[in-house]
């Protein structure tokens, strides 16, 4: 079923092209047969059909593939003069032309142009005399109105011929192509229609000599769309030109960025490298943060913050000396200040990547108690950042469940005691509850993550978190 449908959609080009050049070559056949009667005056014919040709020779070339000349305007000429065997018969030269222009075109295309083109000529020399034109033209207002209808008729029939078949061609939407291609010609094709009427009433006047005085407007209007095409060109390559810088900037940017989370997971890494009681720590207190932030239902983007701010939480203990760091016992007072500073450090350590602007102020808050004795700021309650009161309270969490040089580690039960004591002072009493539930749930086998993945994986975590991060954004 799909193979046919294919098939009929690829057909419709051609029994369009089809459909046009047999239209085409039906009207020139019939108008053919009374063309003897309206030959009075050969040598005008000729020159308008040179005219035509000439015209015809120098197209302006548009965006997709399609061209314009004001060879219309001696059609136009022609039938005003004429009538519509006559135009046709002058219009077929343009057509002939137009075959071999700018070079030999296939067959299918040089059939459907010239019924294109007799098909517009055939319908605006038609409207021409249904609005009152005269042929040979009268008195000069009527014939001008009539003109102009009849120019915009053949403008319109001509172009929608045309934007059909590179629509066909091309998959391209009609209205795309034709607002790109062709709604900025009206007024100009208007005028060139305009001059080919005022070319009909000057030889009707001054004969040859004034035909000729009309020809120079004739180039200055084709000179217009060359130059409106050359603008326009130049403007189209411009702003590709600052499309391609910018995809460029972005792609930098975004290389920048990666690179720059890569230093800071692979600072992570060594941290946790460096001291076997804290490996794991910080991937172990990311999947508890998310999943709690999950339960509370946070947006995504917000769930994402927590993530990287989990994996980066302790990024500032890289500042703290490694003697205090590693100390087997119990820290001095001024030893403890110094510790405190890995909040604050990791803080600005993060100020310099982009990309982790929104995660910076919930690792600087992650030591804050909920009672304000915590640091480095001494936020209280819901001036803490909610993802920086998860990740505290995880955080804890795996502290006192994994072992240190100074002491083993707690069970989980003992620790989740520890957790409701301090509930309302160091903790949110809120956020206490949803953990210890998300406890119970984890130990019943319901659990919202996966299993802890290594240090050697911090980086790649956080990269993940970032591409999450900008597509929710």
């Amino acid at each position: 079923m799909e193979r046919t449908i294919v098939q009929a959609r690829a057909s419709l080009p051609t029994a369009y092209i089809t459909a046009v050049a047999v239209l085409g070559g039906g009207l020139l056949l019939w108008s053919s047969l009374t063309i003897g009667n309206v030959l009075a005056d050969p040598i005008t014919v000729l020159l308008l059909a040179l005219l035509a040709g000439g015209a015809q020779r120098m197209p302006v070339f548009l965006f997709r593939s399609s061209a314009v000349s004001v060879a219309f305007a001696a059609t136009i000429a022609a039938y005003v003069l004429y009538g519509t065997p006559v135009a046709l018969f002058v219009n077929l030269v343009s057509a002939a032309v137009n075959a071999v222009t700018p070079k030999r075109k296939p067959v299918e295309k040089i059939a459907f142009n010239a019924g294109a083109l007799t098909i517009s000529a055939f319908v605006a020399s038609t409207t021409y005399q249904l609005v009152g034109g005269a042929v040979p033209p009268g008195a000069i207002v009527p014939t001008i109105l009539a003109v102009a209808v009849s120019s915009l008729v053949y403008f319109a029939v001509n172009s929608a011929l045309t934007t059909t078949i590179i629509s066909l061609t091309t998959g391209q939407r009609f209205v795309e192509i034709y607002r790109e291609n062709y709604s900025w010609m009206v007024v100009n094709w208007l005028a060139a229609g305009v001059n080919g009427a005022a070319l009909a009433l000057a030889y009707q006047s001054l004969q040859l000599f004034g035909a000729a005085a009309f020809i120079m407007p004739l180039g200055v209007a084709w000179y217009s769309f060359k130059l409106y095409m050359a603008k326009s060109k130049e403007l189209r390559k411009r702003n590709d030109e600052l499309e391609t810088l910018n995809r460029t900037l972005d792609m930098t940017n975004v290389r920048l960025e990666e690179s720059h989370l890569a230093v800071v997971g692979a600072l992570v890494g060594a941290l946790e490298a460096k001291d076997k009681y804290t490996q794991g720590h910080s991937t172990a207190t990311m999947l508890h943060a998310v999943a709690l932030a999950r339960k509370f239902g946070l947006p995504e983007d917000e769930v994402v913050a927590v993530q990287l701010s989990s994996l980066f939480h302790d990024i500032g203990k890289i500042g703290v000396p490694e003697q205090i760091f590693r100390k087997p016992g119990p820290l001095t007072p001024d030893e403890w200040d110094e510790m405190k500073e890995h909040a604050t450090i990791g803080a600005n350590l993060l100020a310099h990547v982009p990309a982790l602007e929104h995660v910076r102020p919930i690792v600087e808050a992650h030591h804050e108690r909920y009672d304000g004795s915590g640091y480095p700021n001494h936020l209280k309650g819901d001036d803490i950042p909610f993802a920086a009161q998860i990740i505290g309270l995880a955080d804890s969490f795996h502290a006192m469940t994994s072992a240190r040089s100074y002491r083993p580690a707690m069970s989980r039960a003992a620790a989740l005691a520890e957790l409701r004591r301090c509930a309302g002072t160091q903790f949110n009493t809120v956020i206490v509850d949803a953990f210890v539930e998300l406890m119970e749930d984890e130990a019943r086998g319901v659990r919202d993550g996966g299993t802890v993945r290594g240090v050697g994986r911090v980086s790649e975590l956080a990269a993940e978190a970032v591409v999450v991060h900008q597509r929710v954004n």
